[in-house]
């Protein structure tokens, strides 16, 4: 996967003018109302000299049209930023030969078939008590079982790292001890199964699961394959192709491969998880998006699970932009003065624009660069189609900023990310944490029976809600962008590594707390001995039963 002659710049200014262009090829649609904002777009991005610094404002007004457009014109500017990516990228077939990356995956039978390697666990354990753990954040060594995990997720509930509807998704899996049955028949396609915030470690320690995962050959391979030897049952298996394979060069035969490791009538849990820093992250999720179109189109029963990343320009409940507003009249006031004295650069209020309906949040940070801006939105707008239009089961929630290897490998990253604790509710996870928490909202939300009908009137942006657990992005009272310097400060001044504020974590409890528990344990029983339960029934109740 290339990008034309290596237009990086030029290409992705040219998918954002394709993109909003199209909200305006419907005539069925009232036009009028975008046309304005679209065309004060357009004339940003030919006035733009330097697309790397002046893409957080481009982007948020292009999101802020694609919001207030309706739904049928937010699709449409989906599915033509999509068309032009796939159009525009290109797939290397030999060291002469580059067609645009869409033809490259029509006849995908038609390239050398990858080899499959089966790996099955050595575990003996039964299915009928099976409980999925949480990695503890307090240490990350032990793992949380039933109640003890369900403390810790409503402790981040009410710190405000994650919404109501993540916790009660996360607590569900969290006690259930059926997960065996939901794993039946399904299969777990992992773009990226090597990912550490991908999935992949806690479904392979459920009995009965099946993981077809995708990654290149190298340490991170070996590690999986032998995490699955020594810790996964021996009913559980996962499938990788023989000596690994790469998304880039090997795009259209990993998706035959994936076609040949499935059967119609199963239900096949897609996850684009693989990531690149800078240009190759676009090259890459244009790969993935190329895999997921193709396979599919022959699997109808195919499920799309994705992570969203909380920073980009957000469009959210209208709740969150009364929350950021209530944080920001606590704190203190020597933020308000540091505020003033960086001429508002530093501390500056989110305060995001609000209606009925939803609210924008501009949450990119501008390290993150254009690139991982494209390449994220790329993946939203195939959770668009894919759901309404092309009538497949998808979620894709929100999942906390994490200290994973690629991030923390530069110092100063790492470092912001120590001193963002300050600005409560936000909270950066451990990698293997997120991973188990993310894995048990995944395995609640996958339980549909039947894909619910879409409301064809609501905003498109709704889709990513559910589920989400954004470590407190949505109602932050300071931008990102704008807490970055004061979090390296306070991280290489206030906070050591790794901290966790002591409000994110479950509390032990006290002998005094279990006592009153006892207590009140004991005091239920006896109000149940004085109840009625098994006495003769009054005759005016009968007389009613009787009646009805």
């Amino acid at each position: 996967m290339e990008w034309p002659a290596d237009r990086t710049t030029g290409t992705a200014m040219a998918v954002w003018r394709h993109a909003a262009e199209a909200a305006l090829v419907d005539i069925t649609q009232d036009r009028e109302k975008i046309r304005p904002a679209i065309e004060s777009f357009k004339q940003s991005l030919a006035a733009c000299e330097n697309f790397r610094t002046e893409y957080r404002k481009i982007v948020e007004e292009f999101v802020t049209i694609m919001a207030s457009a309706s739904n049928e014109q937010a699709l449409d500017m989906a599915q033509a930023g999509i068309d032009a990516l796939h159009s525009l990228m290109m797939y290397r077939l030999d060291s002469y030969t580059a067609v645009p990356a869409k033809d490259a995956f029509i006849v995908t039978s038609s390239y050398e078939k990858l080899r499959t390697v089966h790996i099955q666990g050595t575990q003996e354990v039964g299915s009928s008590h099976f409980q999925l753990p949480l990695v503890n954040p307090a240490n990350i060594e032990e793992e949380l079982y039933g109640h003890g995990a369900c403390a810790q997720v409503d402790a981040w509930q009410k710190y405000g790292v994650l919404e109501t509807s993540a916790s009660v998704y996360a607590k569900t899996a969290l006690v259930n001890t059926s997960l065996p049955s939901v794993a039946h028949r399904k299969k777990f396609c992992l773009l990226g199964c090597t990912s550490e915030l991908g999935p992949a470690r806690s479904l392979l320690l459920i009995p009965g699961v099946e993981v077809v995962g995708v990654c290149r050959s190298g340490d991170k391979l070996d590690n999986l394959v032998q995490y699955v030897k020594s810790r996964s049952p021996v009913t559980s298996r996962l499938s990788v192709p023989e000596n690994g394979a790469d998304i880039l060069t090997q795009g259209p035969q990993v998706a035959q491969w994936i076609l040949d490791q499935t059967k119609p009538e199963e239900t096949l849990v897609l996850m684009p998880l693989a990531y690149a820093d800078g240009e190759m992250n676009v090259r890459l999720c244009v790969a993935m998006d190329l895999i997921i179109q193709r396979v599919t189109r022959q699997r109808r029963k195919a499920i799309i699970y994705q992570y969203s990343t909380p920073s980009q320009v957000l469009v959210l409940p209208p709740m969150a932009a009364s929350a950021a507003q209530n944080r920001l009249g606590k704190r203190p006031t020597w933020e308000k003065f540091t505020s003033s004295l960086s001429f508002g650069n530093w501390l500056q209020a989110s305060l995001p624009e609000s209606n009925n309906d939803y609210c924008i949040l501009n949450s990119i940070a501008s390290a993150q660069g254009p690139n991982y801006i494209l390449a994220k939105t790329l993946q939203m707008w195939r959770c668009m189609i894919a759901y309404y239009r092309d009538d497949l089961c998808v979620s894709a929630p929100f999942a906390p900023i994490c200290r994973t290897r690629s991030v923390v490998a530069y110092e100063s990253i790492a470092t912001v990310l120590e001193g963002m604790h300050h600005f409560e509710p936000m909270l950066a996870f451990d990698a293997s944490v997120a991973s188990s928490l993310m894995c048990a909202i995944m395995l609640s939300q996958i339980q549909v029976v039947n894909r619910p009908v879409p409301d064809m009137d609501e905003n498109p942006f709704t889709l990513f809600w559910d589920g989400s657990a954004h470590g407190g992005v949505w109602t932050c009272p300071y931008t990102l962008e704008s807490i970055s310097t004061v979090n390296w400060v306070l991280g290489r001044t206030m906070y050591p590594k790794g901290f966790i504020p002591e409000a994110a974590l479950a509390k032990e409890k006290s002998p005094e707390d279990e006592t009153r528990r006892t207590k009140a344990a004991i005091k239920a029983l006896e109000e149940m001995e004085q109840s009625q339960f098994g006495k003769p029934m009054p005759e005016c109740v009968r007389e009613r039963l009787e009646f009805m």
